[in-house]
């Protein structure tokens, strides 16, 4: 018997990664032929074009027919292979219109309609499968409302308007006039207590004197205090609260006035009433008071309406100011929330009105200014959703509570994407001032362990979501993969990676080799025919997923040209670090 060796954990990609293959939005079946060619064991179908939310592009899944439908699942079954279907990336589950940056019914009703075109679609190819519960990918957000820097911008919540609202540093001049006031000490005292005068005691307190971590606020040395933008969010409440005791104030002289004005008018209907009652009075006096009397207890039934009118106001602003301390929170802690009632929708939508039941699976987003795009505050919708879920099962549908638990974490869960996190290698992790690192990352990936159902993979160089072939680029493939297996999380991952040299064949090959698949060898392979007509990349979109391969600054920290492909002139796999450009890497 054959003794097989296995010299590494992350190889036999075939069996222990349980590895699948993304193919285009455009020619599904001639991707689907080029995938079954690399022994891939799954195949996701991309129909992330939308009509009305991403623009008309590609396959959008209501313009595949029925008999191609059929064509796919037949050559799935045929091949023996899984699929899974990734829905248009540009669903926002929260209902947040990313342009308008606030609820709109109109925008809800087009992710709704995409939601169920996309598990439609899921739901024929099943069928004709025979298959239950088909993985339906769904990106949690396609906003750009988060802040991996708040210290620039900090997105707030507005849960009176339900709109986001954008929020940066805010710059207060005080009129302190440098040549007046040479000395920066003396500016800066003059500055703290202007804006004490200002604005009060406890407003200052707050801004300067926080007990928190951070103040909101600081002096220049030209005499203006600077806000952050928590700071600039706290001087809106302010302004708020000064903007309601006006209202108020204007309100309840409105008030008296109206008051003022009933009882003069209930003199004048009394002498009325009187004249009226006189047994001598006139026919024509008659005529003359009672149009007079008319006219009066208009104006009083119209002062009665004005009245009632100012009172709702009043017991709305009282609502309000109320309401002023919790009305802006982080969009990043609401979003969670918000997009689980989308989350809750579409796994209805799949439990009701589907025969097959597709997974609702929730993937992380491409870029980290999207809200969700941290893997913890994904995990965070999906529990929630997770829950409601399971209520509405257990209420609605009179199912046991264990039931509908079981249902609801058997057709809810995240696809983390690993490229997808590695970009936050971009900016500072708050915790440590410093640039987020492969064990960030990996503690970030940590986080959809509870929920984890699919993985896909692809690299980049850790600035932008540019679906490199693995190894290509700086993300800690390998190293999220262990934690998981670690965690005892065994599931199968799929690979977006047709970013590189060579599109999405040449991109699944190298990958497979960085893998450790033998079959393979260590090689590099570029197929160019399939390059040049890869219709997901061009030269141009290829190169500038390699940082363009200029002078840029992301080029430094990784190792210049040694960590790039070696037909661009770079090192590869683990023959990293030998570049065929001379000298030693970039550092």
């Amino acid at each position: 018997m054959t003794d097989y060796m296995l010299n590494s954990k992350f190889n036999d990609p075939f069996n222990k990664v349980q590895f699948g293959v993304s193919i285009g939005e455009r020619n599904q079946l001639e991707e689907f032929a080029k995938v079954l060619r690399s022994g891939a064991r799954m195949v996701e179908i991309d129909v992330a074009s939308v009509y009305g939310l991403g623009g008309e592009q590609g396959n959008a899944a209501d313009t595949i027919s029925k008999t191609e439908r059929e064509a796919i699942a037949n050559l799935a079954k045929t091949n023996d292979v899984d699929l899974s279907v990734h829905a248009p990336w540009a669903i926002n589950f929260s209902g947040i219109e990313p342009q308008s940056k606030a609820k709109s019914e109109l925008y809800e009703h087009l992710v709704e309609r995409e939601i169920g075109t996309a598990l439609e679609f899921a739901d024929d190819i099943s069928k004709k499968l025979g298959r239950k519960n088909m993985p339906v990918i769904f990106h949690a957000s396609s906003d750009n409302l988060s802040d991996p820097d708040k210290s620039l911008v900090y997105s707030v919540y507005d849960q009176r308007e339900n709109k986001v609202i954008p929020v940066t540093r805010q710059e207060i001049d005080l009129g302190i006039d440098k040549n007046t006031v040479s000395s920066t000490e003396e500016r800066k005292r003059l500055a703290m207590q202007k804006f004490r005068d200002l604005y009060g005691e406890s407003f200052y307190q707050k801004v300067f004197e926080n007990t928190g971590n951070k103040n909101l606020g600081f002096v220049s040395d030209d005499g203006k205090v600077i806000l952050s933008p928590e700071g600039a969010v706290e001087l809106q409440k302010k302004s708020l609260s000064q903007q309601m005791n006006q209202e108020r104030a204007s309100l309840n002289i409105s008030l008296r006035n109206l008051e003022y004005q009933k009882m003069e008018l209930g003199v004048k209907m009394e002498s009325l009433r009187a004249k009226l009652n006189n047994p001598n009075i006139t026919t024509d006096e008659l005529k003359k008071y009672q149009s007079e009397s008319q006219k009066v207890e208009k104006e009083i039934g119209n002062i009665d309406e004005m009245v009632k009118n100012l009172n709702q106001k009043y017991a709305e602003l009282e609502i309000d100011e109320k309401t002023l301390p919790n009305r802006f929170v982080s969009y990043d802690k609401k979003a969670p929330e918000l997009a689980a009632e989308g989350i809750v929708k579409a796994a209805m939508f799949s439990y009701n009105n589907t025969e097959s039941k597709p997974m609702i699976l929730v993937e992380n987003p491409m870029s980290p200014d999207m809200s969700l795009s941290d893997p913890r505050d994904t995990a965070e919708a999906v529990r929630i959703a997770r829950e409601e879920f399971a209520k509405e099962l257990h209420e609605k549908q009179k199912l046991s509570l264990k039931e509908a638990e079981k249902i609801s974490s058997d057709l809810i869960g995240i696809n983390l994407d690993i490229g997808h996190i590695n970009v936050f290698k971009s900016y500072i992790n708050p915790n440590t001032g410093k640039p987020y690192s492969d064990k960030d990352i990996v503690e970030m990936a940590k986080a959809a362990g509870d929920y984890l159902k699919r993985y896909h993979l692809n690299d980049n160089m850790g600035n932008k979501d540019s679906h490199l072939p693995l190894g290509q680029g700086n993300a800690p493939i390998k190293e999220v993969y262990d934690a998981m297996m670690e965690k005892g999380l065994d599931v199968p991952a799929i690979m977006e990676v047709f970013g590189g040299l060579g599109g999405l064949e040449s991109g699944t090959i190298q990958s497979l080799q960085y893998m450790g698949a033998p079959l393979y060898g260590n090689i590099p392979y570029v197929s160019l025919p399939s390059y040049l007509g890869q219709p997901y990349s061009s030269i141009v979109g290829d190169y500038s997923s390699y940082s363009n391969l200029g002078l840029k600054q992301d080029m430094l920290p990784y190792g210049g040209f040694s960590g790039i492909f070696p037909a661009v002139g770079g090192g590869y796999m683990e023959n990293k670090g030998n570049s065929s450009f001379s000298g030693a890497p970039m550092a």
